[in-house]
């Protein structure tokens, strides 16, 4: 069983634009609603691959509503805690002459007994059978440390966690050793408080995460590919050369890959092509749709991964 854990979900609205000018009229020719959150965007992922999770977290008012009844007539279960709060919106503005800026709220205020609802129905689900995915921002009202707490609680129910998150939040779940990280480029020098690093730092960052007793490391690298850590092992693969419409929830897409095999005991290998194809689908879809099945297909046979 896959449990994706989206505490600040939000309804993604992506518009098109030709050209996006600061300080001036921006006509949109096309506008895409999605239920978007980085849990829920694994969960769609999940879906699309043929495979099954529950979507949990934080979700209230209209928007929640809203997001809720996407995700059950879309064939994905839910088991969110409603909260008094409105669920937040995002913007998201794709010109087509190169660039996305994103506009992202900062969610609704978490009150202690939503707070508590939560973490107990999480637990509940718990067991040695489950994979916890833990991934996004932070809402109100909720403190830095949730999802160290929840790692915690998590493991000592026999369930596997996979942590996609960053800032203080990323170093505090670090504490209670999640089984899979993903971090990007840019996390993973802010957790070692450097601006920049060459592919063998990174290397040495990656195999630090290692050390620590994580199984399986991420490092997503946006158009220089990803590297990947298992055990011993160092893979690299360069990025598959796609015409992008969105690159909102290329990350989430590697996540679900990783959970999706995981559940199903694929190997290492097989995963990490798997996911820089799906990865690289979802670049090519507006918003923070899946790519289809035979888009995927080809896209795997352009994926290169090179033990280092």
């Amino acid at each position: 069983m896959i449990i994706t854990v989206t505490l600040n979900p939000a309804i993604d609205k992506t518009a098109v634009v030709d050209s996006f000018n600061v300080g001036k009229i921006n006509r949109i020719y096309n506008i895409v609603h999605d239920s978007g959150g980085k849990g829920i965007n694994v969960s769609k992922t999940i879906l699309s691959l043929g495979g099954n999770s529950i979507a949990t977290g934080y979700i209230g008012g209209y928007f929640g509503m809203m997001l809720e009844r996407d995700l059950v007539d879309n064939g994905i279960p839910v088991a969110f805690v409603h909260i008094d709060a409105e669920t937040r919106t995002n913007t998201k503005i794709l010109s087509l002459t190169g660039g996305e800026t994103e506009l992202n709220e900062p969610g609704p205020h978490i009150t202690e007994f939503e707070k508590n609802r939560l973490f107990e129905k999480l637990v509940g689900m718990a067991d040695e059978n489950a994979i916890f995915v833990l991934s996004g921002s932070i809402p109100h009202g909720v403190e830095k440390t949730v999802y160290r707490d929840l790692t915690f609680a998590l493991h000592e129910k026999g369930a596997r966690v996979f942590s996609d998150i960053d800032g203080e939040a990323f170093r505090l779940a670090m504490e209670a050793v999640p089984d899979l990280l993903k971090p990007n480029k840019s996390e993973v020098l802010k957790f070692f408080g450097k601006t920049e690093a060459t592919q063998e730092e990174l290397i040495e960052m990656g195999k630090y995460f290692i050390e620590k007793g994580v199984k399986t490391v991420i490092i997503s690298c946006g158009a220089d590919g990803a590297l990947f850590f298992n055990g011993d092992k160092v893979y690299k693969s360069p990025a598959v050369q796609v015409e992008a419409k969105s690159t909102v929830g290329a990350g989430d897409a590697m996540m679900a890959v990783f959970a999706y095999s995981a559940e199903r005991g694929y190997g290492f290998e097989e995963t990490a092509k798997m996911s820089m194809a799906v990865s690289a689908g979802s670049v090519t879809t507006e918003g923070t749709k899946p790519a289809s099945k035979e888009v995927v297909d080809e896209l795997l046979k352009k994926v290169v991964l090179t033990e280092i």
